[in-house]
């Protein structure tokens, strides 16, 4: 149950506010364990279940974290910051998670479980962010970080997707056009010829018989297109997303692609995780727990293991081949120096600067290719229906 309840400390100063507790003497309870006075306890009604089915935007989730960030370092306590977040925000699963944790603390429990109320809202890696802040009394720059790594990785996988879905939807557009000139215009041009008793060319019988099968079996080919999209997708997110997955990054273009932003996610989530004095191998768990390709995930793990061994940071990750040579570099300078968060930063830094290039690069080299391609295909239309033009002033002459 939930309490509203006025007290007053030692020094006669009165406190309002709100708590979870089983009943009214476990309220009671808690109000003198913090050294209050009850003055009164009116039960409130419980704050509303989290929706199970409830999902939270990367944009609303940064929000809130930005917010939080901003009121702490404002001077404004935790319980109160989560509070007003949870009023101001327009997205339910949100405020409603941000009531569980203040509910949570009220009644006494520690940050960890507290924080754990808020699943949708901060997963694994993003909660052992906000408890290492809180616990290191650094919360508010801690919140700061976490809502620029959040954005971070919006503002990439935006850039990921686009690239992906530019020529993706140009494809599309341009052959449905053809299909719709083969099916529907070009067998109305040439049956014009039929009269003349001529033999048609290869190429304009090829694209009738092309244009043929089409009218015959195009539904199907739709409905089958249809299924394997469908099928891809729910093998990169169902039962099959590591095989997959494990595709995806043999793809010749789209798998060092892919594979780089999961290098940026990692290191990042190392970054964030060390910055926040988590020790390195709990940090390279909760890393490995980030990253989508189950190898990447086995790497780190590796890498883990033989720190916990005894091995160096720098060696562990070379034998484990957790990262490549720049990010070695770069980690073999900053464990020199004591600075192993900044070099994973550094690394990440470095690594999305280096995606993004390849992004901007991928997109440059399709929008040419599918010119020419597209171009090929509307020179052989535009030939199939000119060489019966050209065989009749042929014959006729």
């Amino acid at each position: 149950m939930r309490f509203a309840f006025e007290a007053v400390d030692a020094d006669g100063r009165r406190e309002h506010g709100e708590l979870a507790a089983a009943d009214e003497r476990a309220a009671l309870k808690a109000l003198a364990a913090r050294r209050l006075t009850a003055l009164s306890l009116v039960p409130k009604a419980d704050a509303p279940a989290v929706d199970a089915n409830g999902r939270i935007s990367s944009a609303d989730r940064a929000l809130a974290v930005r917010q939080l960030s901003g009121l702490i370092d404002g001077g404004v306590t935790l319980p109160a910051a989560l509070q007003s977040v949870a009023q101001s925000s327009a997205q339910p699963t949100v405020a409603a998670e941000l009531r569980a944790v203040h509910a949570a603390l009220d009644g006494g429990e520690p940050l960890v479980s507290a924080f754990g109320k808020a699943s949708k809202l901060l997963p694994l890696v993003e909660r052992q962010v906000v408890v290492a802040g809180a616990e290191a009394g650094d919360l508010a720059r801690v919140l700061a970080r976490l809502a620029d790594y959040l954005e971070e990785r919006d503002a990439l996988r935006g850039k990921l997707v686009g690239a992906m879905v530019y020529p993706a939807v140009v494809g599309v557009v341009a052959l449905a056009v053809i299909v719709a000139l083969l099916v529907f215009v070009m067998p109305q041009i040439v049956a014009a010829f039929a009269q003349t008793k001529q033999q048609l060319p290869w190429l304009t019988r090829s694209l009738l018989l092309v244009a043929t099968g089409l009218r015959q079996y195009g539904i199907w080919l739709i409905a089958l297109l249809l299924a394997a999209s469908v099928f891809a997708l729910w093998s990169l997110r169902g039962p099959l997303r590591q095989r997959g997955l494990a595709l995806l990054q043999r793809l010749p273009l789209l798998g060092p692609l892919a594979q780089s932003a999961d290098e940026v996610r990692v290191l990042t989530t190392l970054a964030m995780l060390v910055e926040s004095a988590v020790p390195l191998p709990r940090a390279m768990v909760a890393a490995a727990t980030t990253a989508r390709f189950a190898s990447n995930a086995t790497r780190l793990d590796a890498a883990r293991n033989l720190i916990e061994r005894g091995s160096a940071v720098t060696t562990a990750f070379t034998e484990a081949q957790a990262l490549d040579g720049m990010s070695l570099e770069l980690l073999r300078h900053g464990e020199a120096v004591g600075g192993v968060a900044a070099a994973f930063a550094k690394a990440a830094h470095l690594k999305r600067q280096g995606l993004e290039r390849r992004l901007q690069w991928f997109a440059t080299l399709v929008e040419p290719v599918m010119i020419l391609v597209l171009g090929g295909v509307v020179l052989l239309l535009v030939l199939a229906v000119m060489l019966p033009i050209v065989t009749l002033n042929s014959a006729v002459r």
